[in-house]
């Protein structure tokens, strides 16, 4: 097969270098029971059920008639959205997929009974109407369901280490979070997915019962990442705000709603973990750990650096001194963590205004649809203003940290 033959033409010099920080596998409902076995049905049928069908909505995981993981892998590939796309079921296929992006790492998230179980486990008392034909301890279901496809994706880590499973890490105490982190570590796993609505084992990211976590993940490189699709459990307590006619009837895109309000609200548990973990300290104790934040776009962070910045400047000037931060919290989150980006999003705006040149990078979201068609042609011409350097932080060395060696 030639190589990058999806690749810009003007990417080519940096083919077979770029890091992808969020991808997806994009299994068909039709296929869980086959893959999973009869425990899973109960989740499946919901799916099909409450799914418009893939031709009506290439995000749909309800593909009739799925005739298997055999698209060509075209120069149109970036434009391929859905189950049907090539390595969205077959994994063993995503290395082929990824030389025709020109990709030599790839993180890979759950979509698929993980993405649903997950987003379920997270939702069923915010979004009670969330496969509502699920009946039951709902939560019980969901966490089993995600055991199951854990399990699996465990075991898909062996296929190549260009491709990157990213597990979800729950554990309701640090010690069973421990464990479960140990496990996924020794199986193989580069990165782990903590939800951002949740505190991890039931603790503060920068409380010192999570030290022993942060130092685990530190020391095997193994990288931990926030992602899209848990924000209904931090947002319960809010969901009162949202209980109003204009939010209503608008379209789920399976990891988030798009209504209004949850739009404008979808980053705000992501960016409370992360101030979280920068305020409280944790990259001072932990100099080699990043951290990912993915597919919850960049346009919030600017303002994120300026406020913590700010009070940190202020706090300072009045005589309060700093417990945990000998340098301003931006120098922290910019050596530390790092961002993907949609597509549609101001790449040398954010680079010009706000001093984010180092934390932003390229995410395909392969092949998901709000990643966006022929998302890399459009992330270029955004990025291109800003000179090759900057050009090749944002598709090769930001999003390496991410993605070690």
């Amino acid at each position: 097969m030639s190589q990058a033959i999806a690749l810009p033409q003007e990417l080519h010099p940096l083919a077979g270098r770029i890091h992808d920080v969020d991808s997806h596998e994009m299994m068909p409902a039709q296929t869980w029971v086959d893959l999973f076995g009869s425990e899973v049905k109960e989740i499946a049928d919901a799916v099909i059920e409450t799914s418009t069908p893939w031709e009506r909505d290439n995000n749909s995981h309800n593909v009739p008639g799925y005739a298997g993981d055999v698209m060509e892998i075209a120069p149109t590939l970036m434009d391929v959205k859905g189950p049907p796309a090539p390595g969205a079921f077959d994994i063993a296929r995503r290395t082929d997929v990824m030389d025709a992006m020109g990709v030599s790492r790839q993180l890979m998230f759950p979509t698929g009974l993980g993405g649903w179980a997950m987003t379920l486990l997270m939702h069923h008392e915010f979004d009670p109407g969330m496969l509502s034909a699920i009946k039951g301890d709902r939560r019980a279901k969901a966490t089993r369901w995600l055991g199951i496809y854990n399990d699996w994706l465990l075991s898909q880590a062996k296929l190549s280490d260009r491709i990157r499973p990213v597990p979800t890490l729950i554990g309701d105490s640090v010690e069973e979070l421990m464990a479960e982190a140990r496990r996924m570590i020794d199986a193989g796993i580069r990165a782990v997915m903590l939800p951002p609505a949740i505190a991890p084992g039931g603790r503060s990211p920068a409380h010192p019962d999570l030290e022993p976590f942060w130092t685990l993940l530190e020391e095997a490189r193994c990288v931990p990442v926030l992602h899209l699709g848990s924000e209904g459990k931090f947002f319960e307590p809010l969901k009162v705000w949202r209980d109003a006619p204009a939010f209503e009837g608008y379209r789920s895109l399976g990891e988030f709603s798009s209504d209004p309000w949850y739009t404008a609200m979808v980053y705000v548990p992501a960016q409370n973990f992360v101030q979280t973990m920068v305020l409280g300290g944790v990259f001072v104790r932990h100099p080699d750990l990043c951290l990912g934040v993915i597919e919850i776009g960049a346009y919030w962070v600017g303002q994120m650096l300026r406020t913590m910045n700010l009070w940190f400047n202020v706090l300072q000037s009045m005589g309060v001194p700093g417990k945990t931060l000998p340098q301003p919290p931006s120098e922290f989150l910019k050596r530390h963590v790092r961002f993907s980006v949609f597509p549609w999003e101001d790449l040398a705006g954010y680079v010009e205004n706000d001093d984010m040149e180092d934390v932003i990078c390229f995410a395909s979201d392969y092949p998901h649809l709000e990643g966006g068609h022929d998302m890399i042609n459009k992330m270029y011409a955004s990025i291109a203003p800003c000179g090759p350097e900057v050009i090749e932080k944002f598709f090769v060395t930001n999003g390496a940290i991410l993605l070690p060696d």
